[in-house]
């Protein structure tokens, strides 16, 4: 599925899989590539530094098939602790 959009002109990973995971609806997508989530991840497991694409989706493999609902959880945290913090 991903490598089907990828193939597409101007569609990257990034956007391959956040257009799979909100338009299409996919449980198990996780867009690994996006800033806000790997900041996310980095805060709330206590990281030295934001993990990069790879690391994050290794840290990841144990959520599957539910990936997709831990990506919004990413965001959602991302979200709350920048607003703390007086960024968003």
């Amino acid at each position: 599925m991903i490598a089907r959009l990828e193939a597409l002109l101007g569609i990257g990973r990034w956007s391959a899989e956040i257009y799979a995971g909100f338009a299409l609806g996919r449980a198990d997508v996780l867009a690994a590539g996006d800033l806000a989530m790997q900041e996310g991840a980095r805060v709330l497991f206590g990281l030295p530094t934001r993990p990069n694409d790879a690391e994050l989706r290794a840290l990841s493999a144990p959520w599957s098939p539910w990936r997709g609902v831990a990506a919004r959880g990413l965001w959602a945290y991302y979200t709350h602790v920048k607003m703390r913090e007086g960024i968003g």
